[in-house]
C-alpha cells in the first residue's frame, strides 16, 4: 500500500459526522463535520460486534443537505439491510469503504458477463452491470443531456459481447459506430472502429453516401440476415417522411417479432430512439406492434431499448413494460413525474436529483441494479458520437470501404431475382413517389389538420374557462384529463411538424429527391409559396397552443387548491 493510500485509509476511518435529533432504523439526521462530504457520498454507521468479533455496518446515502446557524446538516437514508432498532443519538458516521459500497450496489461483475457503463458518480469505481438483468431498457433525458450518447455506449457494449442488435436510425446518426473516437485516432489508430466489420447499414444511398446497402433491399432479406451473432444492423431512415419511417419500422418490427416467436432468430436488442413518434398515445398499427414487442418480446428474446426526450408522450403500456431505466436530466415537471411513477426504485425524493443531473450523468434503476438507484457518469464512447447525416466515408480508409462493398455483394448475392424484386416491391409500395399535385394535396391536408387542432385548442380553452367559473356541465374536467389532452396535442404537434419539415425540405431541395423527376419550375415555385403559407399557419397554431397550455396550467393549480 502506498503512502497516499495509507493516508486515505486513515482518513476514511475518521468520523465525518455524528447523529443528532430524532433517529429511526431507516432515516437519521447528521451533523456534518468533514467538508469533503457531498450529496453523493456514501456513509457508514457501525453497530455492535457479532460473535466472531466483526462489527455490523450499515451503508447510508444522503437525501438532502443544508446549512443553518449550527453548521452543515444532512438527512441520511439506510440502503439495503436496516438495523433492528433505531440508531443511537450521537453515533459516529464514517465514509463508506470501497468494498462496502461495491458489494452493496453489486457493480463489480466479470467483464465477460457485464456491460461497462461508466463510473459511480463522485468515485473512481467502475459500474459493470450483468447483461442478463437488463431486459427491456428505457433511456430518457432532455435534448443535450446525453441520452443518445448512452444509447451509443450500450450499442458498443452489446457488440463487444456479440449480441445481435438492430437500430432504427431516424437521423442517420449511428453510422458513427463504424468510426473510432477521436481520442483513439490521436494515438495513431486508423479511422475505423473495432466494430466496423460487425455493422451493416441500410440507407437511401442517394442521400446517405456512407450506407452499405440500399434500403430498398431491406425486405428482400430473411430475418436471419438482419439478426445474427456479431451483427449490428442499422436501418438509416434519414431523408424519409415520418409516415414512411413509421411504416418501415412497423413492417420490420412485425417481421422480427414473428421470427423471434418461432425461434428462427437469436435473442437480440432493438434500439428505437425518439420512440414517442412511433409509439405515442394515438393508436396506430406501428404503435400496436411496438406495444406487442414490449409486452411479449422478452420471453422470445426480442428485447427493446427505448429512447425518448418526452416520456409523458410515450404510450403508457410500453412505458410500464420497461425493466431497467437510465434517466438523464429532465426539467419538464410532467416528464419527471411520469418517470418517477413509472421507474422502479425512484420516489419523490429523486425529483431534484433528476433535474440536477449534469450532461452525461444518469440515474440507473430497475432490474439492472440491486434495488438501489445508481448515480453514474457515463463512460466515453470508443466510437464517434455522430450527428444528423454522419458520413463514415469521411473517416474510413479506402481499403475498408472497398471491403464493405464486397460484403454488400456477398449479402445480396445469394438472393434470387424474385426475392430481390419482391423486397423492392414492398419498399416501393411504402415510399411511392408523389407528383407535385400530390404534394399540393398533402399541404391542403396539413392545413385542414391544423384547423382541426386549432378548434381542439379553442374547445379546451372554453372548458378551462367553464371550470374556472364553475359553469362546467356533464363530466367534470379534472387536472388529470387536462394533462392528457395537453399531452395528446403535444404529440400531434410534433408529428405534424415532422411531416411539414420533411415536405418543406423536399420542396426546397428538389435535386435531393429524385421522385420529383422533371417537374416544372413553375410547379416548384407554387409549392414553395404554399409552404410559406403553411408555415404562417403553423406559427399561428403555436401561439394559440401556448395560450391553451397557460390556461390549462392555471386551471390545474386551482384544482389542486380546491382539493386540499
Amino acid at each position: 500500500m502506498s503512502e497516499d493510500e495509507s493516508k486515505e485509509g486513515q482518513k476514511q476511518e475518521m468520523p465525518v459526522g455524528r447523529l443528532i435529533g430524532k433517529t429511526t432504523a431507516y432515516e437519521v439526521t447528521m451533523q456534518v463535520q468533514d467538508p469533503s462530504v457531498f450529496k453523493k457520498t456514501y456513509l457508514t454507521i457501525y453497530g455492535e460486534k457479532d460473535k466472531e468479533g466483526n462489527k455490523a455496518h450499515y451503508v447510508l446515502s444522503i437525501l438532502d443537505m443544508w446549512s443553518d446557524q449550527s453548521g452543515m446538516l444532512a438527512i441520511l437514508s439506510v440502503l439495503g439491510e436496516r438495523p433492528k432498532r433505531p440508531f443511537e443519538v450521537g453515533a459516529e458516521v464514517y465514509k463508506a469503504k470501497e468494498e462496502q459500497i461495491t458489494r452493496l450496489l453489486g457493480i463489480y461483475n466479470p467483464p465477460e458477463e457485464s456491460v461497462s457503463l461508466g463510473k459511480l458518480l463522485g468515485y473512481k469505481f467502475d459500474v459493470n452491470l450483468l447483461v442478463k438483468n437488463f431486459g427491456r431498457i428505457f433511456i430518457t433525458g432532455k435534448s443535450g443531456s446525453g441520452k443518445s450518447y448512452t444509447m451509443g455506449v450500450l450499442c458498443e457494449e452489446f457488440m463487444k459481447k456479440g449480441i445481435p442488435i438492430v437500430i432504427l436510425d431516424r437521423h442517420g446518426e449511428y453510422g458513427s459506430l463504424k468510426v473510432a473516437a477521436k481520442d483513439d485516432n490521436q494515438k495513431g489508430e486508423s479511422g475505423q472502429s473495432e466494430f466496423v466489420d460487425k455493422i451493416i447499414e441500410f440507407a437511401d444511398l442517394k442521400i446517405n453516401k456512407g450506407g452499405d446497402i440500399d434500403v430498398e433491399y431491406l425486405f428482400s432479406l430473411d430475418a436471419g440476415d438482419i439478426v445474427a451473432p456479431n451483427l449490428c444492423t442499422i436501418v438509416n431512415m434519414r431523408g424519409m417522411d415520418l409516415s414512411v419511417q413509421e411504416m418501415i419500422a412497423g413492417k420490420l418490427l412485425k417481421k422480427l417479432y414473428q421470427a423471434s416467436t418461432s425461434r428462427r432468430i437469436l435473442p437480440f436488442y432493438l434500439f428505437l430512439d425518439e420512440a414517442h413518434l412511433f409509439a405515442g398515445k394515438k393508436r396506430t398499427e406501428t404503435c400496436e406492434t411496438v406495444k406487442l414487442f414490449s409486452q411479449e418480446g422478452r420471453k422470445f428474446g426480442a428485447n427493446l431499448v427505448i429512447g425518448t426526450q418526452r416520456p409523458q408522450l410515450l404510450d403508457t403500456t410500453i412505458r410500464a413494460q420497461a425493466g431497467s431505466w437510465v434517466v438523464h436530466n429532465l426539467t419538464d415537471i410532467r416528464d419527471i413525474d411520469v418517470t418517477i411513477s413509472s421507474a422502479e426504485d425512484l420516489s419523490r425524493d429523486n425529483k431534484k436529483d433528476i433535474s440536477g443531473l449534469d450532461k452525461g450523468e444518469s440515474i440507473i434503476c430497475g432490474e439492472a441494479v440491486k434495488g438501489i438507484p445508481l448515480y453514474v457518469k457515463i463512460r466515453k464512447r470508443r466510437t464517434e458520437h455522430g450527428g444528423i447525416g454522419f458520413n463514415p466515408l469521411d473517416f474510413l480508409p479506402k481499403q475498408t470501404v472497398e471491403e464493405l462493398t464486397l460484403r454488400r455483394q456477398r449479402i445480396l448475392g445469394d438472393k434470387s431475382a424474385n426475392e430481390l424484386e419482391t423486397g423492392k416491391a414492398i419498399f416501393e409500395e411504402i415510399t411511392a413517389p408523389k407528383t407535385s399535385a400530390e404534394y399540393i394535396d398533402e399541404i391542403g391536408a396539413l392545413k385542414v389538420r391544423i384547423k382541426e387542432l386549432e378548434e381542439e385548442i379553442e374547445m379546451l380553452k372554453d372548458k378551462v374557462v367553464e371550470l374556472e367559473s364553475g359553469e362546467a356541465e356533464g363530466v367534470p374536467l379534472t387536472a388529470e384529463n387536462i394533462d392528457e389532452k395537453v399531452e395528446e396535442l403535444q404529440t400531434e404537434l410534433k408529428v405534424w411538424q415532422e411531416k411539414y419539415n420533411y415536405l418543406k425540405e423536399t420542396l426546397e431541395n428538389p435535386e435531393s429527391f429524385p421522385q420529383l423527376g422533371e417537374e416544372s419550375s413553375g410547379a416548384i415555385i407554387d409549392l414553395q409559396n404554399k409552404t410559406i403559407e403553411l408555415e404562417a399557419e403553423l406559427q399561428k397554431y403555436r401561439s394559440k397552443y401556448t395560450d391553451a397550455i397557460v390556461l390549462a396550467e392555471k386551471a390545474i393549480t386551482e384544482l389542486k387548491k380546491r382539493g386540499k
